[in-house]
């Protein structure tokens, strides 16, 4: 990878571990032994949770997220999150913006999604809690209609 995130866009129709080997295998440049799944860091489900994969026995980090009809999927080097949502949604803005927030809340709801994401919690962790200006994150080009952002965990020290 030439970058520190891939991103790639499916139809919502197709399997995601279907999308997520054929984007990794399109980044390692050949087709691989790929396993992924899922893995829940709370109760150790693999029927939700994080996704995981491994591309001929190596770890690769990659998320991905669904709207309508859209999957996103993104590879990165390091614990990544991804989401996509529809670019207006009706949710009470408490459950969104942390004290001092006062921004668009369907961009705001990805880019937190996406954090929540790339640490491994989803909306275990209250959205109200995240603050972006102490988190790594960016937004993603998305089709008309939708709004999508990629985070990033920090690095491990």
């Amino acid at each position: 990878m030439t970058s520190d995130v891939d991103v790639a866009w499916h139809d919502a129709s197709v399997d995601a571990g279907v999308a997520l080997a054929g984007h990794v295998d399109r980044l390692m440049g050949r087709s691989g032994a790929v396993t992924s799944g899922r893995l829940c860091g709370a109760c150790g489900s693999d029927r939700h949770g994080r996704p995981w994969l491994r591309h001929d026995g190596v770890v690769v980090h990659v998320s991905l997220a669904r709207s309508g009809p859209h999957l996103v999927t993104v590879v990165a080097q390091a614990p990544v999150g991804v989401d996509v949502e529809v670019a207006v949604i009706d949710v009470a803005p408490a459950l969104v913006l942390a004290a001092g927030e006062d921004e668009d809340l369907a961009r705001t709801w990805a880019r937190k999604e996406a954090v929540l994401k790339a640490y491994g919690t989803g909306l275990v962790v209250s959205m109200a809690d995240v603050h972006l200006d102490r988190e790594r994150w960016r937004d993603l080009a998305a089709p008309e209609g939708f709004v999508a952002a990629v985070a990033f965990a920090p690095p491990k020290v």
